[in-house]
């Protein structure tokens, strides 16, 4: 029999917050925590998108216009957040970018964009949400990763080297906030079929190269999500759990 932390309602009176969440992996992870119970806070840079990806989960899912990349932008969401919902217990961090250019393709202002788009604002986010989770003395944060952050990416290297250096954000707020009852872990996706990914024509190559021999729905990544982010979750920290089908194994 299926079991999942959505059977027993875990995110009952939570708030969740969750980053880049109007479409794809971030709308799957909103979509998964509302349904268990959360009230859930979509953060994206298009505010339209958010607020119309809130108004399809429907009550209890609020949408706001947020840049990641800008402190102010973030500490404007948290009030936000607190102002309406009065607290803060899960945040998911998965607003992200991942342009396909080589190593002689890439500009500085391009790596500059993805390390701040990809690293910067996870700093920003898990700085300005750690308060109120400290004075409630309980919080999960779970960041997207991936599985390019353990292997070389020829074709987008800046990608992989953002994603590389979030493992250690990760470990670091683990480490500080583990004493305050704060658990801070990642989940590295192998290939997924967002929408995205199903335009740019890639999976089939991919495919054959997973052992389990598919590609993971959006929904198979939200629900690793679920669990770190859960109640249930007691004792895991500072890891990032690697959901790529058996393609990348550390």
């Amino acid at each position: 029999m299926e079991s999942s932390v959505l059977d027993k309602n875990q995110f009952d009176g939570q708030v969740a917050v969750v980053t880049g969440a109007a479409q794809g992996i971030g709308f799957a992870i909103a979509e998964r925590l509302h349904k268990a119970g959360a009230t859930v806070w979509i953060l994206d840079i298009d505010e339209a998108a958010a607020k119309d990806a809130a108004g399809r989960l429907g009550e209890r899912a609020h949408g706001h216009g947020t840049d990641v990349t800008d402190e102010a932008s973030v500490l404007a969401a948290r009030d936000a957040v607190l102002s309406g919902s009065g607290r803060v217990d899960v945040l998911a961090n998965n607003a992200g970018v991942y342009p396909a250019e080589t190593i002689q393709e890439i500009t500085v202002e391009s790596w500059r964009r993805v390390f701040d788009i990809n690293t910067l604002s996870v700093f920003l986010t898990c700085r300005a949400f750690m308060d109120p989770m400290i004075e409630a003395g309980y919080g999960r944060m779970v960041s997207i990763v991936t599985c390019d952050a353990y292997v070389p990416k020829l074709s987008m290297p800046h990608y992989a080297a953002s994603k590389a250096a979030l493992l250690s954000v990760i470990r670091t707020f683990a480490e500080e906030l583990a004493p305050k009852g704060i658990m801070v872990n990642g989940v590295s996706p192998g290939a997924v079929a967002t929408e995205r990914a199903k335009s740019q024509g890639w999976l089939a190559k991919a495919i054959p190269k997973i052992p389990v021999g598919y590609a993971a729905e959006p929904s198979d990544i939200a629900e690793t999500v679920a669990y770190l982010a859960s109640p249930a979750n007691r004792f895991i920290t500072g890891e990032t759990v690697l959901a790529t089908g058996g393609s990348v194994m550390q």
